[in-house]
């Protein structure tokens, strides 16, 4: 198929983000850059509502990539793939992220045993627990109680 010289031009003009980026100079580069990889893909927002609504729900359970794939009804590696892109990391991390976030409230409300609130979050055990506390907070749970009181 041939193009008209109308045609032509049309092809030829840069698309509403070039002309962005290009008006707003390099330092909102990245930016826009970035904006628009959030923009497309990842999760619609309500299928990544019950996907968070159902971790944190069940946070104390043991939880499968393909429970949570099914949530939205997609394949376990179309569902990993997306839901970074919406949230920035894998699921496994978001979910240790969770968990290490209701030991910590845990901690900081309760008088519970370690090894409780480590079963509570969702750990396999105390020393899973602290190891994960400790990548987070860089201090153990029990350190952070006490700095708590």
């Amino acid at each position: 198929m041939l193009l008209n010289s109308n045609d032509a031009a049309c092809a030829q003009q840069p698309t509403l983000p070039e002309r962005l980026v290009a008006s707003m100079g390099d330092v909102a580069t990245s930016s826009v850059a970035q904006l628009g990889l959030r923009i497309r893909g990842g999760l619609p927002p309500r299928a990544l509502r019950r996907v968070r609504e159902f971790i944190e729900a069940h946070l104390d359970e043991t939880i499968s990539i393909q429970a949570l794939a099914a949530i939205v009804g997609l394949s376990m590696y179309h569902f990993a793939r997306a839901f970074k892109q919406s949230e920035g990391m894998t699921p496994h991390d978001y979910l240790v992220q969770c968990r290490v976030r209701r030991a910590e409230n845990l901690l900081a409300t309760t008088d519970l045993p370690l090894s409780e609130i480590a079963l509570a979050s969702g750990f396999a055990d105390q020393s899973h627990c602290a190891r994960r506390f400790r990548e987070y907070f860089g201090v153990t749970p029990s350190s952070y109680r006490w700095s708590m009181r």
